[in-house]
């Protein structure tokens, strides 16, 4: 399995080499059908073994390369054009849209002729428009727009991510009279089931839970749909280290095949009761994965279940690292780009720390009753998985839930309590009385999560946020795990003196990175949509400026850049009603200001909001608003002038010929707020 991967992440990181994989499997095939002629060599076994894994590498490596084309290079452009295409997932419904995950399958634009394409894009139809069926095929006309890039550097990239699935255009359409419907559907079987069993599921909530907030968390704790949850409850559950038990995952798929192996029981008594058995638990699993997405992480422990319930039937154990491996080799078959889902990544260490750490971990404590098991059992899965999973989530999310146990320990029995009287929703939501007691118990038991995950979140340190690891540090840092792991063990002490030089290693690169940091003065200003934010700083400290309206939801788009240069977080935030009003304090940061004027450092910068105020210094950022171009270019010819813009249509060709009169040179004049660091 580890040849398949390495092949994969070689075909991905050097894409001008793995070109050349179909040419290298080919002949890694001709040398091992070769060498199973020449058994009588010497080294025979090893070399078949080196050339066997090598052709498993190649396989990665080729199957990938096909695939990379579409991923590097869209065959679309922006022009106006006519699409014919079709709808290739579940819509989703949004606030003021219908968001579609659309398949083109031709395109008539400039050249006149229809052009032939197999391409994903996304569209968004105004909820004015009938939204259309996964499977229906219509005709569209519309302008492509490109995946937009982050407005300020280190925020999350929202154009890569979608990169990675094919996309790299999308659209709003907003005129009836721009879709025509064809009438022709061609959704396959598991297509149809996913859609109108979702929908049926999702009214069956929606009628029975009156909460609305119980009601959205409950279809993401069943069926993973996060869009009718508020951000601040979803970062709730991030920051308590609960947020896996709204993404539908491994956990949900082994807790429905727990669900109905103990309501199968006595099938088990019967001569041929455990094939009946494997077949209606599999049947269950595989409907409720279909209607989850089939995610990598539940096809994985779909697969995982589906093996162990087969190798039950025929009285054959296996390995659970066999059948992960298995399961992974089947998933990037599928799609080989599913190694870089943070979802994939996070499900199989999980896993991976839960098989291989829980035999050592358990036994550490020895329960005296059978709620003090339970208990203990709940918090040894949650260590082992934490374990093997912190360095991803510190990686890619940067932040640690320091109560996780205690988070963990009440919030999976309450969240496997609302999967039970979910599933009871379901199967009597034709019995009146039994599905008003199956909701009642639902909404109950969502809302009392909701309290306690809240509850967690507000205790003191409940979370450490801004952790900055390079992927250098996430490699130390696993070295650090298993060298422990070996130290314990195995009892050598060699493991412990190679954590210790990892650890030194982590520190090293920290630390570094923290002198080379705190050398540099900058002001920034930073993209926020209708939004001034401008930061000092002394590369230790820091000072936001900010407009009254600032929210915190607005950090959004300078969290990335802060936690990379170890300034999150912020330690001042200042509003410019302040600057105006003489009100403002920048302590610990040594700034000083006199009327509209900041003294910081060396630099002398005016937050000007009248245009006649403007004169030369050196820096003046002008608020959003209409100013004489012809001022702004005297004092852009020595001077450096920056305007802040949030307003799409502002900018004209006479702004856009002043940007090409501008001399070179350190002058500058942002478009739209745009991000921009000054170092001195």
């Amino acid at each position: 399995m580890f040849p398949f991967i390495l092949g994969i992440i070689w075909a991905i990181q050097f894409s001008e080499f793995s070109a050349f994989s179909l040419w290298f499997l080919l002949v890694s095939l001709l040398s091992l059908t070769i060498l199973t002629f020449l058994k009588s060599l010497k080294h025979f076994h090893n070399l078949h073994n080196l050339i066997f894994l090598s052709t498993i590498l190649f396989l990665g490596a080729w199957l990938t390369s096909k695939s990379l084309p579409k991923i590097q290079k869209s065959q679309l452009n922006t022009n106006a054009c006519l699409l014919y295409a079709s709808v290739s997932e579940i819509p989703q419904i949004k606030s003021k849209t219908v968001k579609l995950k659309v398949r083109i399958y031709g395109i008539y634009s400039d050249s006149k002729y229809w052009k032939s394409a197999d391409e994903i894009i996304l569209v968004y139809l105004s909820k004015k428009i009938k939204a259309p069926s996964i499977g229906d095929y219509f005709l569209i006309k519309c302008s492509l727009n490109k995946i937009p890039e982050p407005e300020n550097p280190f925020q999350f990239n929202y154009k890569e991510f979608l990169k990675w699935q094919g996309i790299h255009f999308q659209t709003f359409v907003n005129d009836n009279s721009h879709v025509l419907f064809t009438g022709k559907n061609r959704a396959n079987l598991i297509q149809t089931i996913s859609s109108k069993g979702t929908t049926y599921l999702n009214q069956i909530i929606r009628s029975n839970i009156k909460d609305t907030i119980a009601a959205g968390v409950t279809e993401s704790l069943l069926f993973g749909f996060k869009d009718d949850i508020s951000k601040d409850l979803v970062n709730s559950y991030a920051h308590t280290g609960t947020l896996h038990v709204l993404a539908v995952s491994g956990m949900h798929v082994a807790i429905v095949f727990l669900m109905f192996a103990q309501m199968l029981w006595f099938l088990d008594r019967l001569k041929h009761g455990k094939w009946f058995k494997a077949i209606i638990v599999m049947a269950a699993i595989w409907g409720y994965c279909i209607l989850t997405g089939l995610a990598p992480s539940i096809l994985r422990a779909g697969f995982m279940i589906s093996l162990i319930l087969v190798g039950k039937a025929i009285n054959r154990r296996a390995q659970v690292f066999n059948l992960m491996a298995v399961s992974a080799f089947v998933i990037l078959v599928i799609n080989p780009f599913w190694i870089i889902n943070v979802g994939f990544q996070l499900s199989f260490a999980a896993v991976a720390g839960i098989v291989y750490l829980q035999s050592y971990v358990l036994p550490l404590y020895t329960p005296p009753n059978r709620v003090l098991k339970e208990i203990w059992n709940i918090l040894a899965i949650s260590i082992c998985a934490q374990i093997t999973t912190f360095p991803i989530s510190l990686y890619y999310f940067n932040q640690f839930p320091n109560y996780f146990l205690i988070s963990n320990l009440l919030v999976i029995p309450l969240s496997t309590l609302v999967i039970y009287s979910g599933v009871c929703m379901v199967l009597f939501s034709k019995v009146p009385f039994l599905l008003n007691i199956s909701s009642w118990i639902t909404e109950k038991v969502v809302l009392l999560t909701n309290f306690i995950v809240s509850k967690i979140e507000a205790l003191p340190y409940s979370y450490t946020d801004g952790i900055k690891l390079c992927s250098i540090q996430l490699a130390l840092l696993y070295f650090c795990i298993l060298a422990v792991i070996f130290w314990l063990i195995k009892q050598q002490k060699i493991g412990f003196f190679l954590c210790l030089f990892a650890l030194t290693a982590i520190c090293g690169i920290t630390f570094y990175d923290r002198v080379t940091l705190q050398r540099r003065n900058s002001i920034v200003f930073f993209n926020i949509p209708a939004q001034n934010a401008i930061l000092l700083s002394d590369g230790r400290r820091s000072a936001l400026i900010v407009d009254s309206s600032f929210s915190n939801q607005q950090l959004f788009y300078m969290r990335g850049w802060l936690i990379n240069n170890r300034l999150w977080p912020i330690n001042k935030v200042v509003s410019i009603e302040e600057i105006h009003k003489g009100t403002a304090s920048f302590l610990p940061l040594e700034v000083y200001s006199k009327k509209d004027i900041l003294f910081f450092k060396s630099i002398k910068l005016r937050l000007s909001l009248e245009e006649n105020n403007l004169e030369r210094i050196h820096y003046t950022y002008v608020f959003p608003k209409t100013v004489n171009l012809n001022q702004q270019i005297e004092l852009c010819q020595t001077d450096t002038l920056i305007i802040g813009q949030t307003k799409k249509n502002f900018f004209s060709k006479e702004i856009n010929n002043l940007l090409v009169k501008m001399p070179f040179g350190r002058r500058y004049l942002i478009k739209k707020s745009g991000f921009k660091v000054k170092y001195f």
